[in-house]
């Protein structure tokens, strides 16, 4: 009978971020063996709560006040003229009665106050102001005057000044000999502390505001960053009319501008230990915020809940790019004529955030949203939809041009929908409520095409493509954790498709090609177990089987006793095989043994190596 240790509870194959191989030992206990991961680019998951989420080792935020908002101390005393003092008053003006009010005169005067301000500083104004008649407007006053707007109503109003060299004063400014009224509640206070911004940019609404700025004008930071290493920048163009934004952080300047509202991401690596930019490109009037960058420390494994709350798996996945540049912002695509599509900020989309588009598409033709033309290669079309009202016009189809409708259902929780669509087409792909066969009411988010015939992990977008680096994972174990005259090689495990151009590989090995026992996935499906020694191929055991099935798999290799168990079976078999010599295999790669190779895309939910070789009855127990 099996060991009771043998059956343990699926585990993923990583743990405190490390992945995880297991060398059974004489006490009965499984061992951790760290592999070494790589990916260098973000990539997603789906968590234990089933929520998308982006993973990595990320450092700590570098931008202070990325989002604009800080604002410094007050400036002004006695700003609601609670008493007569701190101000100076010019002809016609006077304190009492909690304002600072001012009768006709023959010209301009003001109310000034001395205060301490930094040139090319912007400050933050705020005052009451009820007018009789004229017009008013506040002033940083020295060398150079810097006016607010004049008003000529009554109201609450906020300026934004820029202080020029000199300035020293603050000034309630009657702008005209007519005016006459009062002012309250006056304060003034420095925003944009931790920005040098340059002469045609203001801090103003929790914003850097570039006002018809020439190229190479910049809001930036004095981050010291370090040479070699990369980082991860998100900014929101808030509000563009012209011109175009780009960012640099030490030395490297992104390769890609934005002209567009929207959030976008760039990855840049430091070349020189200079500091970060956001700068404008062309002459630019536009607005930016919530700028973020943080340092990538590394590449994190990606536990991945996708099939399971339960059984979570580690994800393996290839190189992939989101050819759609809107992910989420289904706003500017093209769309039928009875199509309706509103935002709706309080639904929760698929990552826990709130706010996602409702897409209605009644049985009237002209109903659906168009992704755009996507060339003419193989592609995959994958989006998040959920119901409006569960089991009331919720069906819907992803289609393209030319391609007959397929009838999808949306239910009341978000679900990941995708079709793959064959080669040699010009694809207009989209969402649509089959061909106008019934009335669609649904949420969408999270759109991706991309060019492989099957769906990837959700990679989002916000004004451009974006594309997941594949990963790795190899090197695991060491000398003395592998016995090279016997034992098993155990794996949880299912395949993202069925290989096309290779074979995919989990292979122990001595680091080479010539000494190594290996299970893989088969080009045109099923499995397959096999083994060189010193160069020389001695088993080589296939199995047919649905590779994208989760599966048990147990590779078992002793002299002369190879044999391959799939699910509870034992699927094939090699009498006549060799072994290695003790002290061999000393290395598990997620690939061929060079780690870079046919490597095993695949959902890993457990990896377990042997010492010796099981039993039949605990082979049969093992992998059921």
């Amino acid at each position: 009978m099996a060991k009771p240790n043998f059956i343990l509870p699926n585990k993923p194959a990583i743990k405190a971020g490390s992945i995880l191989s297991y060398n059974y030992t004489d006490d009965l206990k499984f061992a951790a063996e760290p592999l070494d991961f790589s990916r260098n680019s973000s990539a997603t998951r789906v968590n234990e709560q089933g929520l998308i989420e982006e993973v990595g080792y990320f450092g700590p935020q570098l931008v202070q006040n990325g989002d604009f908002s800080q604002e410094g101390s007050e400036l002004i005393t006695n700003g609601d003229f609670a008493t007569d003092s701190g101000w100076s008053k010019g002809t016609g003006w006077s304190i009492s009665g909690g304002s600072a009010s001012r009768t006709a005169q023959s010209g301009s005067t003001a109310c000034d106050q001395s205060i301490s301000l930094n040139a090319n500083k912007t400050y933050k104004i705020v005052y009451d102001l009820t007018v009789d008649a004229g017009s008013f407007n506040v002033r940083f006053s020295g060398t150079t005057n810097v006016n607010g707007e004049t008003r000529t109503t009554s109201g609450t109003y906020t300026d934004y000044l820029k202080a020029a060299t000199g300035n020293n004063t603050f000034r309630l400014v009657g702008a005209d000999s007519a005016f006459t009224g009062s002012i309250d509640n006056v304060s003034v206070k420095e925003v944009g502390q931790d920005w040098t911004i340059s002469s045609e940019v203001t801090i103003q609404n929790n914003s850097a505001t570039f006002t018809l700025a020439p190229s190479g004008q910049q809001a930036s930071q004095a981050i010291s960053s370090v040479i070699g290493k990369k980082y991860k920048i998100i900014y929101e163009i808030k509000s563009i009319t012209q011109g175009a934004f780009d960012v640099s952080i030490g030395g490297n300047l992104s390769a890609s501008y934005n002209n567009s509202v929207g959030i976008y991401t760039e990855y840049l690596t430091a070349t020189t230990t200079s500091g970060f930019y956001v700068r404008s490109r062309g002459t630019t009037s536009g607005s930016i915020t919530n700028v973020s960058v943080i340092e990538i420390i590394g590449d994190k494994p990606r536990i991945d809940y996708s099939d399971s709350s339960t059984e979570p798996s580690l994800l393996l996945e290839p190189q992939s790019t989101n050819l759609i540049p809107y992910s989420e912002d289904f706003s500017g695509y093209y769309k039928g004529s009875n199509t309706t599509l509103t935002y709706e900020s309080n639904v929760v989309a698929p990552d826990g955030s709130l706010g996602v588009y409702r897409l209605q598409m009644p049985n009237l033709g002209s109903s659906w949203l168009s992704f755009g033309f996507l060339g003419n290669t193989s592609r995959n079309a994958s989006i998040y939809v959920k119901s409006v009202n569960d089991g009331v016009n919720n069906q819907f189809n992803i289609n393209a041009t030319g391609i007959s409708p397929n009838t999808l259902t949306a239910t009341n929780n978000w679900q990941r929908f995708s079709r793959d669509f064959g080669s040699n087409q010009n694809y207009d792909v989209g969402i649509n409520n089959g061909l106008d066969a019934y009335t669609t009411d649904v949420y969408i988010f999270g759109a991706q095409v991309e060019a492989l015939s099957y769906a990837t992990s959700y990679i989002p977008t916000s004004g451009s493509t974006a594309t997941r680096l594949g990963e790795t994972a190899t090197n695991a174990g060491g000398a003395g954790v592998f016995n090279s005259e016997e034992g098993v090689l155990y794996a949880e495990i299912a395949a993202l498709v069925g290989p096309t151009t290779g074979n995919r590989h989990l292979a122990i090995s001595d680091g080479t090609n010539s000494n190594r026992l290996y299970f893989y996935y088969r080009v045109g499906g099923g499995f397959g177990l096999a083994s060189f020694v010193g160069g020389v191929l001695q088993a080589n055991v296939t199995f047919g089987g649905t590779i994208t099935n989760n599966s048990k798999v147990a590779c078992v290799w002793k002299e002369n006793d190879y044999s391959l168990w799939v699910d509870g079976v034992e699927v094939g078999t090699d009498t006549s095989a060799s072994v290695w010599s003790s002290g061999t295999l000393n290395t598990l790669n997620f690939a061929e043994p060079n780690g870079t190779s046919s490597p095993f895309y695949s959902k890993t939910k457990n990896i377990k190596v042997f010492n010796y070789a099981l039993t039949d009855e605990e082979l049969q127990t093992l992998t059921t």
